[in-house]
């Protein structure tokens, strides 16, 4: 594959806080080449979706939320996962929101996803447990929350 041939998955990602600033994220098992680590909602756009509506299509399936408010985006990045794709595995480039949810409490995840359980952290702890997936940019961010 030529430089002018990469291919890239896109996956929208959700930054969601609480009302006491803690970051909200998922688990994730190992699986494929990927370590089990901490992420944020959100997922891989489907072919003719805009950013927005991956954004809420996902977060409606993975953790039941349905009210976005107007989500702001944060930051474009190249992560260090990588996505099986027939017999190849390709970067996955990310485009993260801030997002407010009407009600955390009412957050849950699905039973249906590979994520197998969730947490509340502090924007220190969340920026530390998303080294793996995430660039030291927006862990920075994360961090001076």
């Amino acid at each position: 594959m030529t430089m002018a041939e990469q291919n890239f998955q896109i996956g929208i990602k959700a930054l969601i806080r609480n009302n006491i600033g803690d970051v909200f994220m998922l688990h994730i098992p190992e699986w494929g080449p990927n370590p089990a680590h901490w992420d944020l909602p959100g997922g891989r756009m489907e072919p003719g979706e805009t950013f927005l509506e991956t954004l809420k299509r996902e977060l409606e399936e993975e953790i039941g939320v349905t009210y976005i408010g107007k989500p702001k985006q944060l930051i474009g990045m190249l992560t260090n996962i990588t996505i099986p794709v027939g017999d190849d595995l390709v970067p996955l480039v990310f485009m993260i929101y801030s997002v407010e949810v009407e009600d955390v409490n009412k957050i849950r995840i699905a039973t249906d996803i590979r994520e197998d359980k969730f947490g509340w952290f502090s924007p220190e702890e969340a920026s530390r447990l998303m080294t793996l997936k995430f660039s030291p940019e927006f862990c920075d961010l994360v961090g001076n929350l």
